[in-house]
């Protein structure tokens, strides 16, 4: 995969009107040095937003994964774990179903027993889309989705994480809206469904 093929790609998919949003997700600009000044209850406007959201321990909880270094994921907040070590470090990747779904869509080198885990943690018991990754394989599929990115953009030539990202979420979003199966996923990639 090479920085022209993503190019491409991220045309073609803006083409069809799937775009990657600047407007929704503009571009997150020194948010290595972010810092943790919140307290036991808002102390400004974004933060009583996520209050009045219902949203404060979820914030509570990203902010530490933020601040330590040494904070886990667990299987309700990978996404959000990954987010919050992608702010801290950028060459963590940005990580959810929409990348995921399109990572699994176009890496050959996931083993059989890494898409099992993918299709556990997209699809559910019938087949259909999840309508948020979820179950047993959250943060193993957060570790196969890093390593498989690395192995794409380490190659001489390649895209770099934030521009294989600009391709990954819209790319993820027009499968997610094009299928609405594992076997409709199967045969838009081209694969054998195995049921």
């Amino acid at each position: 995969m090479t920085k022209e093929v993503v190019d491409s790609a991220i045309e073609g998919l803006s083409d069809l009107g799937y775009a990657y949003d600047d407007g929704t997700f503009p571009a997150l600009v020194d948010t290595e040095n972010f810092r943790d000044t919140s307290r036991n209850t808002p102390a400004n406007l974004a933060e009583a937003l996520l209050w009045k959201l219902g949203k404060w321990k979820v914030y509570k909880k990203f902010a530490a994964n933020y601040v330590s270094e040494d904070s886990l994921a667990t299987k309700t907040d990978v996404v959000l774990f990954a987010f919050a070590r992608h702010l801290k470090h950028k060459d963590n990747p940005i990580y959810d179903q929409h990348a995921m779904r399109a990572l699994w869509a176009i890496c050959g080198k996931l083993t059989d027993e890494e898409k099992k885990k993918c299709k556990s943690l997209l699809f559910d018991r019938k087949g259909k889309w999840k309508s948020v990754a979820s179950g047993g394989d959250t943060i193993e599929c957060y570790e196969l989705f890093r390593r498989h990115l690395d192995n794409l953009v380490n190659v001489e030539g390649g895209p770099t994480k934030g521009k294989i990202d600009r391709l990954l979420m819209p790319l993820g979003q027009a499968i997610k809206k094009s299928t609405d199966s594992y076997e409709g996923f199967c045969h838009l990639c081209g694969w054998q469904s195995d049921g």
